[in-house]
């Protein structure tokens, strides 16, 4: 969710009950402007009617709205509620009455002016109506108004965002743009010394890497080379026990130089150094695989079944032919004699099932570097294809059933 639909929500959260102790103080406020237009109104009725006995020394007449009560005396004039009648609606309405005296030939007489109230019916209703209303201009504004400032002010900060999602720790850091905004500045500033010293570790790691691997292939060119001419000399040959051990020094220079440039291979798929992405038919890629391994399976006598649709994937090329050829090698080297291997690749899925010997750790532990078996290391290839995966978010699944069949499942979920 974005920060500003965050901030929405947050907003109309705390504005409800906000509204709903406003709309106690709308209710107080309305029923004292209508006390007070109402008291108004009546002290200006009572103000005429005694300039009118005034000028012509007459009682006034009685009339709608008002009362005359000989013989009760008010010193002051006195405002009361109370409840009348109403015969059309036959119902009891508020009404605010005025009580003041005149003397007329020596008697007492009390006038009562009487002004029809707002009910609290009335009064809620409007206090409803208003809040609602103050609600729904309050939210356009937000919408609106809030959303136009918050688009200028999160600019920079969006740009930042984007430079930052598109890096890549092998290219220099971006330029951030500068703004008003000292929260913006210090941030982009931390930014530009973090990515600094990200391209300045990932430089020397990479050259590290590459002198390494460098140096390691040439000693063990150099060892595999020497083993090789001493296994071809005569006099080793007749030896025997010499002869084994030159033959165990030769095959482990040659599985150390393929592990140096396995690792080598691993490291720059987290770094993320593949990037000639292209749209590739897996469906190609798995039949150069099987023409690849057809002498070990025709050895092995392992019966193949495929059910191969066309699947275009966008990727590199490079880690597609990786992918495809660890997960084929993987299903020859662990097949058993007279085993079988089954392929199933759709527009969505690729599965690879074979029979193997049975395994009794966890299978999704068999993708890890150097996973133990029972007889010994499975290597890093399964680690290569799941570090491929988990590049393009693919989902990958090791599962096993009947201890004998292993099923590698590869979902391309990101698409």
């Amino acid at each position: 969710m974005k920060l500003i639909k965050k901030t929405y929500l947050y907003t109309a959260g705390w504005m409800i009950p906000l509204m709903l102790i406003g709309s106690v103080f709308v209710f107080y406020m309305i029923k004292y402007i209508s006390y007070e237009d109402t008291d108004e109104y009546l002290i200006y009725e009572m103000k005429r009617l005694i300039n009118n006995f005034n000028e012509s020394n007459e009682v006034p007449d009685f009339d709608n709205g008002v009362e005359i009560i000989p013989g009760i005396r008010f010193d002051k004039p006195e405002f009361r509620d109370t409840l009348l009648l109403e015969p059309i609606e036959n119902e009891m309405v508020p009404y605010r009455e005025l009580y003041f005296s005149i003397n007329h030939q020596g008697q007492n007489f009390t006038i009562v002016l009487r002004h029809l109230l707002l009910g609290r019916d009335d009064i809620t209703k409007g206090t409803i109506l208003i809040i609602i209303g103050l609600m729904f201009f309050v939210y356009l504004q937000m919408f609106f108004v809030v959303s136009r400032i918050t688009g200028r002010i999160w600019k920079p900060f969006y740009i930042t965002l984007d430079k930052l999602i598109n890096y890549k720790s092998e290219d220099n850091p971006p330029d951030f743009p500068d703004t008003k905004i000292e929260e913006f500045n210090k941030l982009n500033d931390t930014l530009i010394i973090l990515l600094r010293r990200i391209y300045s570790d990932f430089k020397h790691y990479k050259e590290f890497n590459e002198n390494a691997s460098h140096e390691l292939q040439t000693h063990l060119a150099i060892i595999r080379a020497n083993s090789e001419k001493l296994l071809n000399k005569s006099n080793i040959i007749n030896d025997d026990e010499s002869a084994g051990i030159l033959q165990m020094l030769f095959s482990a220079s040659t599985r150390l130089s393929q592990v140096q440039r396995s690792l080598l291979l691993l490291s720059r798929i987290t770094n993320r150094e593949f990037s000639n992405n292209s749209d590739i038919n897996l469906c190609d890629l798995i039949r150069q695989s099987m023409e690849t391994f057809s002498e070990a399976l025709n050895i092995r006598k392992i019966i193949v079944e495929e059910k191969i649709e066309e699947c275009w994937l966008y990727m590199d090329t490079g880690l597609a032919e990786i992918l495809v050829n660890n997960l084929v090698k993987n299903a020859v080297k662990h097949n058993v004699q007279n085993g079988y291997i089954k392929i199933i690749l759709n527009n969505e899925t690729l599965i690879i099932e074979n029979k193997g010997r049975p395994i009794f750790s966890k299978p999704e532990n068999m993708m890890e570097r150097f996973a133990k078996g029972q007889d010994g290391n499975f290597g890093i290839g399964l680690a290569i294809v799941k570090q491929i995966c988990e590049l393009y978010n693919f989902r990958i699944t090791y599962e096993v059933t009947g201890k004998t069949i292993h099923s590698i499942s590869v979902r391309f979920i990101s698409r």
